[in-house]
């Protein structure tokens, strides 16, 4: 029975981190708040992290496999044919490289930092505030018509140096750059693929700087059952968390994001000077 429990134990941190990922709503800062709850052996360099991590990576490509193959085509047809016609998916990638490079420096010079200082709940309570401040006001702007060939270089680094914010546990990535992304007057439907294509490098990359950690740490084959079981739940929810996302978003309902983030954070802040 222990055993049935433990594995359900990281079930439920993977179902936890798929649902979290996409919504707005911070899925590290909800690990480190169920960090507190359950007592998982994760080790000291985010092992387990990166795990869950990689599934909701893995379900992201998935889901977006369709535009990311057209991108990844049109982009190369561009590159060595100058194909007039695919011209603006060559802009588009670029727009994401671009992007991507905020989060991509910020991560390398201070994830170990974040990681070792920020990973608590006082700072998740506050980031979960900040998150739903930001929901709140972004979903009470009037909504945006930019087309995906109307973003600009500017609209991509604002969104990119937003998203490099969400690195501190309890900031949501998803939040961030789609409230980014709104708030440059980008329609909902292109403020969604972008957020979410950028998550792509950005996560590959993180992954890729830590998988030798992955390989290398005991525990990855101490618990290789359990941390199965939490990578397929983690590919799983986040699948299904993202089409909820996408369809609460389309009918302007950020603000049901914003009062979760804000309740919670408030909720964690106050905990984190009790325990």
């Amino acid at each position: 029975m222990d055993k049935i429990i433990e594995l359900l134990k990281y079930f439920f941190f993977g179902a936890v981190q798929g649902i979290t990922e996409t919504l707005p709503i911070s899925s590290s800062g909800h690990l480190i708040i169920l960090g507190e709850v359950f007592a998982i052996e994760q080790g000291n360099d985010l092992t387990f992290e990166i795990l869950l991590h990689m599934g909701s990576l893995i379900a992201v490509i998935y889901f977006y496999r369709k535009s990311l193959g057209e991108l990844i085509k049109n982009f190369f047809a561009y590159l060595f044919k100058k194909d007039p016609e695919k011209k603006a998916d060559f802009k588009y990638g670029w727009l994401i490289i671009l992007a991507t490079i905020p989060a991509g420096i910020i991560g390398f010079l201070f994830n170990d930092i974040i990681a070792k200082y920020l990973a608590s709940l006082l700072t998740v309570g506050i980031g979960l505030i900040i998150t739903g401040i930001i929901l709140y006001f972004i979903s009470k702007i009037p909504k945006g018509n930019k087309e995906k060939a109307d973003i600009t270089w500017f609209d991509a680094l604002f969104i990119g140096i937003v998203q490099a914010f969400a690195i501190i546990p309890g900031i949501s990535r998803s939040g961030s750059t789609v409230s980014a992304g709104l708030s440059r007057k980008i329609n909902i439907d292109n403020a969604l693929k972008f957020s979410f294509l950028l998550f792509i490098p950005v996560s590959l990359g993180a992954s890729l700087l830590d998988i030798i950690h992955f390989i290398n740490n005991p525990i990855a084959t101490k618990l290789f059952i359990p941390y199965l079981i939490a990578f397929l739940a983690a590919t799983l929810f986040t699948l299904i968390s993202l089409n909820i996302f996408i369809n609460i978003i389309k009918k302007g309902k950020l603000n049901y994001f914003a009062g979760y983030c804000f309740l919670v954070g408030l909720a964690v802040f106050i905990i984190s000077f009790i325990i």
